[in-house]
């Protein structure tokens, strides 16, 4: 059965701009919504956009105050075309905060001035080597999880927990920065006494990369779960869709009445179409003539009414002594 919360409406993979690209990035799972939100305050309060509007503000109140005319009035709608530009345009800073980073060069915003405070970018451990892709699979892995139908089936918490078990894994790696630039020093380091420096430098890196291993092989498991449940509603969905959308084809009863009726609607027609002919003194028609001077097109007729001329004449018949067409 399904839980009666609404899954969490905070999704904690984003895709943002960054100057060198598009990205996913992770967020900080330990970040209230709180703190989010004096985050994107402070974004939409940037002092230029703060003091644009005080700006405009100020130069609208002195216009109003000034009396009438031509530059008062010029004055009035700039200040309160200022104050207006500033409210959008803090309004579209808050709203894009985190998926815009397209700084200028040398600048950062609170958000990006620390690796890893607020989030991780998957390209952040483009330099890690293969432990990079494990990184993206994780963070994709939690995207997919929160995105999920599934989830509405089982406890919201443990998607949270995905989220900050793989965060937690991730600030590890980050942390081993160090290390893997100690044993790629040691290693190329001629002097022999440094090679047990080295190997333990490499077992250190060794272990947190196979532990982050074995954290993507259970996040990957928790997904198998999830996209086969995921398969069981689509199918239950199509099934029920498939009932209903069946239910309303027309039955074969149905389309055998309809057939029925059709089938004789054109021998009537040639019926009385003959006996018009035979009224009006027409002539005969070209499959009336012997069958070598019938065309191609004529021959295509169906033969019952080929053989119906008989049926028109008695209904011409039945008209010339005064029963009529009805």
């Amino acid at each position: 059965m399904t839980h009666s919360n609404p899954p969490d409406t905070a999704m904690p993979v984003r895709a943002a701009t960054f100057p060198d690209g598009p990205d996913s990035m992770l967020l900080n799972p330990d970040i209230e919504e709180s703190q989010w939100r004096g985050e994107r305050v402070r974004a939409g309060l940037r002092p230029r956009i703060v003091l644009t509007g005080l700006a405009g503000a100020a130069l609208a109140a002195l216009a109003a105050a000034s009396g009438g005319g031509f530059a008062a009035v010029f004055a009035l709608s700039a200040g309160i075309l200022a104050v207006c530009a500033s409210v959008v345009a803090g309004w579209y800073s808050a709203a894009r905060m985190l998926t815009d980073h397209r700084h200028a060069p040398g600048r950062f915003c609170r958000l990006d001035r620390v690796r890893g405070e607020f989030f991780f970018r998957s390209r952040d451990f483009a330099d890690l080597g293969t432990a990079s892709y494990a990184v993206r699979t994780l963070i994709a892995g939690v995207d997919e999880l929160h995105r999920s139908p599934a989830r509405a089936w089982i406890d919201p918490g443990v998607p949270r927990e995905v989220h900050r078990v793989v965060w937690q894994a991730v600030c590890c790696l980050d942390r081993t920065r160090a290390a893997r630039g100690l044993a790629g020093e040691l290693a190329t380091d001629p002097d022999s006494t440094v090679g047990e420096l080295a190997a333990a430098a490499r077992e250190a890196v060794t272990v947190i990369d196979d532990a982050l291993d074995e954290i993507v092989r259970h996040v990957h498991g928790c997904l198998v779960l999830t996209r086969a449940w995921e398969a069981k509603l689509r199918h239950d969905e199509l099934a029920t869709r498939t009932d209903h959308v069946l239910a309303t084809v027309p039955g074969r009863a149905e389309l055998l009445r309809l057939t029925e009726a059709a089938e004789a609607l054109p021998q009537t027609v040639f019926a009385y179409i003959t006996a018009a002919r035979d009224i009006t003194g027409a002539g005969a028609f070209p499959w009336e003539q012997p069958a070598s001077s019938w065309s191609r097109l004529l021959c295509i007729l169906p033969r019952g009414l080929r053989r119906g001329t008989a049926s028109g004449r008695a209904l011409a018949r039945r008209v010339r002594s005064g029963e009529g067409l009805s």
